[in-house]
């Protein structure tokens, strides 16, 4: 696995040779820069994961570098400041400027290690299943989705059952690549159609949902799919039940020759499945994750929790716990402190509706405090922590406490 890589800045050659040594020791890859046109040499040539800037240097400080890479759109990882003289002022305004955090020297071994695993953690570069979770996942059920997936290609009718959504986008891509045109439920399906897929270039046609095609009775339809197949046009439909897709097969036998069912498949026992390969995958993909498992509890817990038989909300769910959790076993504990943090904002928006029907006839500004307001009270008052508060809402330490008190919240 490639190591993340990190680029110390600071005028100090003591200091810099520390942090190397304690961050090479990490199993990290790290270059120095003792001022700011080195840095901008350097960064110019390499792509880091994370950049340690020291404020005070004497040709250009931190900040004034900050500020280049914000205007120049060049701050592309996790920038921590670092400094011996430091304000409060200064750490917000480099926050605001676009820093994850400030240390202030001497740092502690304990406070720069965790400040780097969890900005580092912030920057996972895949978020999402792609393509290569089909591809590349070696795993028994993924060999079998896979070459499911292939024998559909040969097919001219697809037919899927699931809910639009990531993966099912994943596996549209495994099938047709982009060379496919979208059904638009306005047009007819008619010669006048088809000429026009012909002339994108496109030899596939995706109806994403069944009831679009609601004005044609069967028999029309099944005319209308076979003009298409003889127009050398292949034709994938989408349906959240399977016995809707059924009624374009007559025969029950070549049914199953053009359908697939997305996981999990209602089947409960595939979330633990499931859940230990979404993870895997991306400690595989994201190399400053590093290492995490599930423990069992985790597990017999996500089996329970229905809504995770839509893989999109497992794998969204999943993302969520490597961002918030900083130990290596992923527990029950920390799965329940995630699942409010997964579901709260909806249950959240819509108590704001219910009790400010005004919200929207306020300025823009007095109803961004007020969402603020409502925002962060939500959370003080299920007893979170403000380090939790902080990582959940994106908002710097320094930068929240000052927030809080603008907004006259008291910390419990």
């Amino acid at each position: 696995m490639t190591k993340a890589k990190i680029l110390i800045i600071d005028d100090e050659e003591d200091i810099r040779e520390s942090l190397s040594d304690i961050i090479k020791d990490e199993g990290f890859e790290v270059v120095v820069a003792e001022n700011a046109v080195k840095a901008r040499e350097i960064k110019s040539k390499i792509r880091f994961d994370l950049i340690l800037l020291d404020i005070w240097m004497p040709d250009c400080d931190g900040i004034s570098l900050l500020k280049q890479w914000a205007k120049d759109k060049e701050i592309n990882c996790p920038v921590i400041m670092m400094s011996g003289h430091g304000t409060i002022d200064t750490a917000i305004e480099a926050t605001k400027i676009g820093a994850f955090d400030f240390l202030e020297k001497p740092i502690s071994l304990q406070k720069l290690l965790k400040t780097i695993s969890l900005a580092l953690k912030k920057s996972i570069h895949i978020t999402k299943l792609d393509i290569s979770f089909i591809n590349d996942v070696e795993s028994p059920v993924i060999k079998i989705l896979r070459q499911r997936l292939k024998d559909l290609k040969k097919e001219n009718l697809i037919l899927i059952e699931g809910k639009e959504g990531n993966f099912l986008n994943v596996c549209i891509e495994f099938l047709l690549g982009n060379n496919f045109s979208v059904y638009d439920s306005k047009n007819k399906l008619d010669s006048l159609l088809i000429n026009k897929i012909q002339e994108k270039g496109k030899t596939a046609l995706l109806i994403k949902k069944f009831s679009d095609l609601s004005n044609y009775d069967l028999t029309e339809l099944r005319e209308v799919i076979n003009l298409l197949i003889n127009k050398k046009i292949k034709v994938i439909i989408i349906d959240e039940d399977i016995n809707t897709l059924k009624k374009l097969v007559a025969n029950e036998w070549l049914f199953d020759n053009h359908f697939i069912k997305m996981p999990i498949d209602n089947d409960i026992d595939m979330i633990s499945e499931f859940s230990n390969l979404i993870l895997n995958y991306y400690l595989s993909k994201n190399i400053n994750i590093g290492y995490k498992e599930f423990d069992t509890s985790a597990l017999n817990t996500m089996r329970l929790k229905s809504d995770f038989l839509q893989i999109d909300i497992l794998d969204q769910f999943i993302v969520n716990l490597i961002q918030n959790t900083d130990t290596e076993t992923i527990t029950a504990d920390d799965l329940n402190f995630s699942e409010t943090s997964v579901a709260s904002p909806n249950n959240f928006i819509a108590d704001i509706k219910i009790e400010n029907n005004n919200l929207y006839s306020l300025v823009l500004k007095d109803a961004r405090e007020e969402f603020e307001r409502k925002y962060f009270e939500f959370h003080i008052n299920s007893k979170i922590s403000v380090t939790e508060l902080s990582k959940k809402s994106g908002v710097e330490r320094t930068h929240l406490y000052r927030k809080l008190k603008q907004l006259n919240i008291k910390i419990k």
